[in-house]
């Protein structure tokens, strides 16, 4: 494709590239402007992945760079465990995990998996996307309230909220390990609770470590049935919005159902919702409390400013702060998939992927999503990093937003542990009595 070949970039402008060698080889908020806009934004071109580009250039987005008074990682223990799984694992030509020593997926990982990445090795790529996985199963389990907003042109069109609720069943800390003898890696289940014409509307999926299909399930309260769907389904859109459930923390699909290809690095601005770091709670329990940076269920938006003159969509208050990235391509394998090309920003440091951009099956640019953040710290050292406030799905054919926001909510939590959320709540008995 022709979109493909301004990905393989290797430089930067003139003027960022000073910028670089300035600060040792990384870019400082300090030497940026204030507001990059449509106005300045081709001098910082090569800061932006090319669809943010698009939208600043058309007026839709101003970034504003900043400075961050936290250093955005994962603790100490987390890679120190990591450490250990050096040469331990390995892929297998369909892209699944195999523990080296026995050739099956591993009963669990604690860590990255593979915690050296060589750039020149074939499987890079896939092996990105392996550490992108693990480094958010340590979570555990989570439950979180959700809130689904459609943002048109002017205003918000509808919303759904309720509550999104996993389980990872591999990638747990010692100790917190959890029989598996169906060989799940998650559990999912997306409750509709608002509005209440909308109400039951809910999802659940069993993702498989072999290759065996994922069992999907919804229920429609207008039959009040069960239907079975295909694994392709979380490709569809989700609640008729712009978001689709595989799209989830920017992927949460089977790694084998992609052909992954490395495409380059190169240092981007990322968006943080807040320039402070959120000390947060552990519970006696082990559980994580959530903490946000903004009240109610969604940071600000353009359309609630009217002095603001891009897109009603945009989001406001957002600190950009540049961070070095591998770029890295999936393909879908499966001729059913609803999307074709995408193309991910993943961070080097933490394995979170920042940005996606989106094509149809026919080629044509489609979608693209960015993951806005914040970070928070217990007093045990734990963080939320690789987990997001918003996920902004912003279509560009059809000028068009769907937002997924994270909120507070007295039952909303991360590092979950089976005593608050086990493989029961999972169970398709159960996923009925929630739905009636």
């Amino acid at each position: 494709m022709k979109g493909m070949k301004m990905l393989k970039y290797s430089g930067l402008s003139l003027c960022s590239l000073v910028i670089l060698l300035l600060c040792g080889g990384i870019v400082q908020a300090m030497d940026l402007p204030k507001v990059i806009d449509k106005a300045n934004c081709s001098q910082y071109k090569n800061l932006l992945i090319p669809a943010m580009y698009r939208a600043v250039k058309g007026g839709d987005h101003v970034v504003t760079p900043g400075t961050i008074n936290f250093k955005y990682k994962h603790s100490d223990s987390f890679l120190a465990e990591s450490a250990k799984n050096k040469g331990k694992f390995d892929l297998t030509t369909e892209g699944d995990l195999i523990d080296k020593l026995t050739g099956e997926y591993p009963e669990n990982v604690y860590g990255y998996p593979f915690p050296n990445i060589d750039l020149k090795d074939p499987k890079v790529a896939a092996k990105i996307m392996y550490n992108f996985d693990f480094q958010r199963y340590r979570f555990m389990a989570s439950r979180d309230f959700v809130r689904f907003m459609l943002i048109d042109k002017t205003k918000e069109e509808r919303f759904y909220q309720g509550f999104d609720q996993r389980i990872y069943m591999n990638g747990r800390p010692p100790g917190q390990e959890i029989k598996n003898p169906d060989k799940v890696l998650t559990y999912e289940f997306q409750r509709i609770l608002e509005p209440m014409s909308s109400r039951g509307t809910n999802t659940m999926s069993h993702v498989y470590e072999d290759q065996r299909d994922d069992s999907n399930y919804a229920y429609i309260p207008a039959i009040r049935r069960i239907r079975q769907t295909t694994s392709s389904a979380r490709s569809d859109p989700y609640m008729g919005s712009d978001s689709w459930l595989d799209g989830s923390y920017m992927w949460a699909g089977k790694n084998r159902t992609m052909k992954w290809k490395y495409l380059g690095e190169k240092t981007i601005l990322v968006s943080f919702t807040s320039p402070n770091m959120l000390p947060t709670q552990q519970l006696p329990d082990g559980r994580m409390a959530r903490v946000f940076p903004y009240t109610g269920t969604h940071i600000k938006f353009g359309y609630e400013d009217p002095n603001w003159k891009g897109a009603s969509w945009a989001p406001l208050n957002i600190t950009y702060v540049p961070r070095k990235v591998w770029i890295v391509e999936q393909m879908p394998k499966d001729p059913y998939y609803n999307w074709g090309l995408h193309i991910n920003y993943i961070d080097q440091q933490t394995y979170t992927i920042w940005y996606k951009e989106v094509y149809e099956k026919s080629g044509d640019f489609r979608i693209w999503i960015s993951s806005l953040v914040h970070y928070s710290e217990d007093t045990s050292g734990r963080n939320n990093t690789g987990d997001y406030d918003l996920q902004l799905y912003i279509d560009e054919k059809s000028r068009h937003a769907s937002s997924v926001n994270q909120s507070a909510h007295p039952d909303s939590f991360i590092y979950m542990p089976a005593s608050k959320l086990d493989p029961s709540y999972f169970s398709v008995n159960n996923f009925l009595l929630l739905s009636k």
